[in-house]
């Protein structure tokens, strides 16, 4: 899947209202599951990506960065707010959508060592999707 699919996957699944709310939506997850992931994790996730999903994933990273514990609250509320959504709901959609073309993108192995390293709440959200 080429970056424009995955966006249009995002756009559909989520009822996003643009692809670039679609993209926006895609970035912020991105993140938050980068940063819930170890950087060696999340090394080895960017890199079954196509390149401009991957310089999407890696944007605003830091050297050094720990992984931050959130659960599943957590990271809607996150995703909510750094996106400009308007609930809970449309935060839990864009999420799931995001992470269902993430799935796609990835290989099985890759899939399964992200779902290790999510707390239970959120392995729901990803095995779900």
């Amino acid at each position: 899947m080429n970056a424009q699919s995955f966006y249009r996957h995002v756009l559909v699944a989520a009822g996003r209202p643009s692809l670039d709310d679609a993209k926006r939506v895609t970035a912020v997850a991105f993140h938050a599951l980068r940063d819930r992931l170890t950087p060696d994790e999340a090394d080895q996730a960017a890199a079954q990506l196509p390149r401009p999903l991957k310089l999407l994933w890696w944007r605003g990273d830091v050297d050094g960065r720990r992984p931050v514990k959130m659960h599943r609250r957590e990271f809607y509320a996150r995703v909510q707010r750094e996106a400009g959504l308007a609930s809970e709901l449309e935060a839990r959609q864009a999420t799931i959508a995001v992470f269902a073309a993430l799935k796609e993108q990835l290989s099985l192995g890759e899939a399964d060592d992200i779902l290790g390293q999510l707390p239970k709440d959120l392995k729901k959200v990803w095995e779900g999707a």
